[in-house]
């Protein structure tokens, strides 16, 4: 049942998976954004060794206890909801009842078992909602089941779900150590035998523990230079490699591999080579790394109830960012204004395009984030919580320029060479503009509340006029602007003057 809640209110999420029981607490921000205050991950192997479907007495006792354990870190933050759901492991299991009456009589909560259908749509709703993905393929695969979703102009048209998650399909198909080559024949077959899809151009997400660490071994090989692990985008060649690789390995040698999660080192090579298949059949050039699933759908099924979709993922993750971090959203908003003005009258000296002003936009409003850490430090840390934080719907390229955008819009030079791999030949030069641009509109706007009524900007075939003017003395924006007029002429190439109007 959905509880209404408030700003401030905490959600806690329990899913009871296949391979693993996992909690996530996290505290609603708004209707559009909430922050993550706490998880916890236990690897209760609930699907392992289920004959005829049978949950194990074992298995059974593995998930009470990591449920007990989630259940007691939940209850401390108070959550207004604590939401427990059960996917494939509990979905086949003839015996799930059981383990349902024993969580409720030690916890006193409520396993919710998903249908196929609901589990899909959870997942796509967490996907979705932290990508803004508008259409191709999502694939889920959990410890039980593989979830393979159709998205059509950002709505879920299709979803299909087959029992080929990492547990099952590692002891129904892969008994070698190494798995033999007629094993690893079998799993592509039973993939593309349960499997309905259309190749096509749109884009491919992969979701769940499994994605997530297959991209954290590609981010070692790769020397990747961000840490984040939401946005990756893998090449199908170098996915097929890694599966080949994992698969040809032996579990002692996995367990070695950089990267290798070691609760998954005997499962990765199944869910590896069920998402290479799934690749080959949609056609996927590449797989690009979803942080969010089930778990945070089934938070914006209670934050959001029906209208669970977000309409701008971009836009509510700039507010959730803002929000998590201090700042004050109205009172960014001149700075964007002025930043938009200087943007558009010099549009003549830059050449820049309607993308470069979305981000200079989005750097106004998150400039701020660093200060409640440190004030001395706080470009640095506005870069790393750029680098870090739930900014959603960005690819890594644009993390990366927003990230330096921030860090020397007031001072410095921005340096981009940690991060050519993932660059384009002019996007040091654009960011030199657009820390020129928002350094100049922090000036103007000094103060808060701010004395300027009048600002105007206006390119002339002498340079770059700029006419500030106020009710009162705008002495203090004066020198500001001081600081920042040389990095404004250096980033246009045009002399820029000021001047103070009535």
């Amino acid at each position: 049942m959905r509880v209404v809640l408030d700003p401030g209110d905490v959600i806690a999420v329990i899913d009871v998976g296949s391979n693993s029981v996992r909690l996530l607490l996290v505290r609603e921000l708004s209707a559009v954004a909430f922050e993550v205050i706490d998880e916890e991950r236990f690897d209760a192997r609930l699907g392992q060794g289920q004959r005829n479907g049978m949950l194990t007495e074992a298995a059974m006792e593995r998930g009470l206890q990591a449920i007990r354990v989630a259940h007691e870190i939940a209850a401390a933050m108070e959550p207004a909801a604590i939401v427990v759901a059960g996917t494939e492991a509990l979905r086949r299991a003839p015996n799930a009842q059981e383990f349902i009456d024993g969580v409720r009589e030690q916890t006193g909560l409520t396993v919710r078992v998903l249908s196929t259908a609901e589990e899909g749509y959870a997942s796509f709703l967490g996907a979705i909602n932290s990508t803004g993905m508008r259409d191709g393929y999502m694939v889920d695969i959990g410890g039980g089941s593989l979830e393979v979703m159709r998205v059509a102009d950002g709505v879920l048209a299709e979803g299909q779900s087959a029992p080929l998650g990492a547990i099952y399909s590692t002891e129904r198909y892969l008994g070698g150590d190494p798995p033999t080559s007629k094993e690893l024949r079998a799993l592509r077959k039973a993939v593309r035998e349960q499997i309905r899809v259309q190749p096509g151009p749109g884009t491919l997400i992969g979701i769940g523990g499994a994605v997530r660490n297959l991209a954290r071994i590609e981010r070692l090989k790769r020397k990747y230079p961000l840490r984040r692990l939401h946005g990756l985008v893998i090449p199908r060649v170098r996915l097929h490699s890694l599966a080949e690789q994992l698969a040809g390995a032996t579990h002692d040698q996995r367990r070695r591999m950089p990267g290798v999660s070691t609760n998954r080192a005997d499962i990765l090579p199944a869910a590896a080579v069920v998402i290479d298949e799934v690749m080959a059949m949609t056609g996927a050039k590449s797989l690009m790394v979803a942080g969010q699933g089930l778990r945070e759908g089934l938070v914006w099924q209670q934050i959001r109830g029906e209208g669970a979709v977000l309409p701008d993922v971009r836009a509510a993750s700039v507010s959730g960012l803002q929000r998590a971090n201090g700042v004050d959203e109205l009172a960014a908003e001149p700075v964007v204004a002025v930043a938009t003005r200087l943007f558009e009258a010099t549009h003549a000296q830059h050449g820049l395009g309607a993308q470069w002003l979305d981000l200079l936009c989005v750097a106004a409003r998150i400039a701020g984030i660093g200060m409640h850490v440190d004030y001395y430090n706080r470009d640095r840390h506005a870069e790393y919580l750029v680098h870090s934080g739930d900014l959603h719907g960005f690819s890594h390229r644009e993390i990366v320029l927003l990230g330096a955008t921030v860090r020397w819009a007031i001072s410095g030079t921005p340096d981009l060479t940690p991060y050519n791999a993932i660059l384009e030949p002019d996007d040091l030069r654009a960011v030199g503009v657009l820390t020129a641009l928002l350094g100049t509109a922090a000036a103007v706007r000094r103060r808060k509340p701010s004395p300027v009524l009048h600002f105007a900007a206006e390119a002339t075939a002498h340079g770059l006029d700029l006419r500030i003017g106020g009710a009162a003395s705008v002495e203090a924006e004066l020198v500001a602007l001081g600081r920042q007029t040389r990095r404004l002429e250096a980033a246009l190439r045009v002399p820029v003057k000021v001047s103070v109007t009535a």
